[in-house]
């Protein structure tokens, strides 16, 4: 019975050392994640985060014989006032020496530099769905020079607190 014992022994503890030699291996995975709360008074978010995250295409479509748009939604709120709206600089798409001007409209009113309203006092006070446009803005019949485009909209949203008449 001992010599049984004594030849299963150091054979159990080859086979129990061994199967970690022959695992089949690891695999170990990391995944960014990012998290941003709004405060509940004033925010703006698009409905897509895609719409700020990623390129949006506005090439030219040889079908319509147009240049593509841009259309989004954008979350808006400020339980303090309204909103008002602008762009950084002025929007264009540019290709060498080639540019190709656009418009932006926030909630169907078109942005420039110097900050406009884009959603009143009692419309902000909940949460607003404002569309986004954004579009060439002279579109003509000819398709614009040939090239590759590339162009920056940078916008700002203010929370304007609200009107006090004495």
């Amino acid at each position: 019975m001992f010599k049984k014992f004594a030849l299963a022994a150091p054979l159990a503890i080859l086979a129990l050392g061994s199967s970690g030699a022959f695992a089949a291996g690891e695999a170990a995975h990391s995944i960014s994640i990012i998290a941003h709360v709004p405060t509940n008074g004033f925010y703006v978010v698009p409905t897509n985060p895609d719409l700020v995250n990623k390129d949006q295409d506005m090439s030219f479509q040889p079908t319509t014989g147009r240049m593509g748009e841009v259309n989004g939604f954008f979350d808006i709120r400020n339980n303090n006032g309204s909103v008002h709206a602008s762009l950084d600089s002025a929007p264009k798409l540019i290709s060498g020496s080639s540019t190709i001007d656009l418009t932006v409209k926030i909630n169907n009113v078109e942005l420039t530099t110097t900050p406009k309203p884009v959603v009143g006092e009692a419309e902000s006070n909940v949460n607003f769905r404002a569309p986004l446009n954004i579009a060439v803005a002279n579109p003509t019949g000819a398709a614009p020079a040939p090239g590759d485009y590339t162009g920056v909209v940078a916008m700002t949203f203010d929370a304007v607190p609200p009107v006090v008449t004495p």
